[in-house]
């Protein structure tokens, strides 16, 4: 069967490719879904370089020389079989036990960038002569050569294989030429004393070969096995179109359990951006949520300063002005000692006397009682228990219902509303 032609100018991705590279991207919230682009009926047929986009490496996407057929049926250049390892770098499957190599010449990939090849250097008029080297102007389908036309006559003088002119096959598309030149009875006896290849139509199944008249019946052996070649490639093709047919039923199975994965996969991207979402919004309620705790904490303690400092700073005006009074009952006792006459001395004694007694009556209060800044210990408290409602999540406020204490101590409301926010 010949593979399916890739559909797409750009490095194609196989059929036989494993389906894990084509899974959908991690979608993100803001990425929005656009509907895949169906093709239009009238979609143009693929030019011969993208339809035969499958002979390239499948790894490394460059013209594959010498293909390589593995075990698990991706193709590989030479060169990046041997970098390969133990397995396919494609799907990662691993060799077989016990196989002696790891891959098979592609014969057919090989057979057909040949014809290609072909087919272009005719169709660009590049087409010279195998012998002479002048411009070719015929193809020997039998001998894959390019002759011009006095080296033709003489290859039909001694061969007489069939050939058509370069101008008749120029108006042929590719795959029409590539038809033409499939040989269904070129092949040769595999018998190695033939001194020149012996063209054969017998096949033996015994030992698999293919066999010329004089081999098959001077060996009695193949007797019962030889058949006629071109019915068992018939058989062979059939036995491989059977084995695909019924490749479709796993293909129908592994097509449906692929169709459940990507859903799988966009169900998954939706349940994210629904949980992110939820996230962002409960962080967001909680942000605000913290931020009207400072408020309300900041203009608590500012509060709380403002009624401790007009209470301080009366005690202070009270103290100053006793101060002053001291002070200026002293000055003016030293002053009166200096400069006073005895006569007023005696005129302002009884006045002064009584004016400093009152000032000896006073007692400053007590600094302990006055001076307080344990008053700010109660916001600090709160703040704890809001960091520890933050910090520790359900656990502090699970543990916090189920100790006796928490039922019969009321809680303080900023804790019940920040974990109503959280939870």
């Amino acid at each position: 069967m010949e593979p399916e032609p890739a559909r797409s100018p750009r490095p194609q991705q196989d059929p036989a490719r494993p389906h894990a590279p084509t899974m959908p991207p991690p979608e993100t919230p803001s990425e929005g879904r656009q509907p895949s682009p169906s093709h239009s009926p009238t979609e143009q047929a693929p030019s011969p370089e993208e339809e035969f986009q499958f002979l390239r490496c499948q790894q490394c996407q460059a013209e594959a020389k010498c293909p390589k057929l593995l075990p698990c049926l991706h193709t590989l250049c030479s060169g990046c079989l041997e970098e390969s390892g133990m397995q396919c770098p494609i799907c990662q499957a691993p060799w077989p036990l016990g196989a002696d190599t790891p891959a098979l010449d592609n014969v057919f990939f090989e057979s057909l960038q040949r014809r290609l090849s072909v087919y272009r250097q005719i169709v660009d008029t590049q087409a010279v002569c195998i012998r002479c080297k002048e411009s070719a102007d015929f193809w020997c389908f039998e001998c894959e050569q390019l002759l011009c036309a006095k080296c033709f006559e003489a290859h039909q003088w001694f061969l007489k294989h069939e050939a058509r002119p370069l101008a008749e096959l120029r108006n042929q598309s590719v795959r029409e030429f590539l038809d033409g030149t499939r040989k269904t009875n070129n092949i040769f006896c595999s018998n190695p004393n033939h001194r020149t290849p012996t063209l054969t139509s017998i096949y033996c199944r015994g030992c698999s070969k293919p066999l010329c008249c004089s081999c098959a019946l001077l060996d009695s052996g193949h007797s019962e096995l030889k058949c006629d070649i071109s019915a068992e490639i018939q058989q062979r093709q059939e036995e491989l179109d059977a084995m695909t047919q019924a490749l479709q039923e796993q293909d129908s199975a592994f097509g449906a359990v692929h169709a459940q994965m990507h859903a799988a996969v966009g169900q998954l991207g939706r349940a994210r951006a629904e949980t992110e979402g939820l996230i962002r919004a409960r962080v967001r309620q909680v942000v605000a949520h913290l931020r009207a705790q400072e408020r309300e904490l900041l203009e608590a303690v500012d509060a709380r300063y403002q009624r401790d400092y007009e209470e301080m700073a009366s005690r202070l005006g009270r103290l100053d002005a006793v101060l002053q009074r001291i002070r200026t009952g002293s000055a003016l006792v030293q002053r009166m000692k200096s400069y006073a006459s005895d006569q007023e001395v005696l005129d302002m004694h009884s006045f002064l006397r009584q004016a400093l007694c009152r000032l000896r009556q006073e007692e400053p209060q007590s600094l302990q009682a006055a001076v307080r800044t344990d008053g700010f210990d109660e916001f600090k408290v709160r703040l704890q228990d809001l960091s520890s409602c933050i910090t520790q999540g359900t656990d502090a406020a699970v543990s916090k219902k189920a100790s006796p204490e928490a039922a019969s101590t009321p809680r303080d409301p900023t804790d019940v509303d920040l974990r109503s926010a959280l939870w």
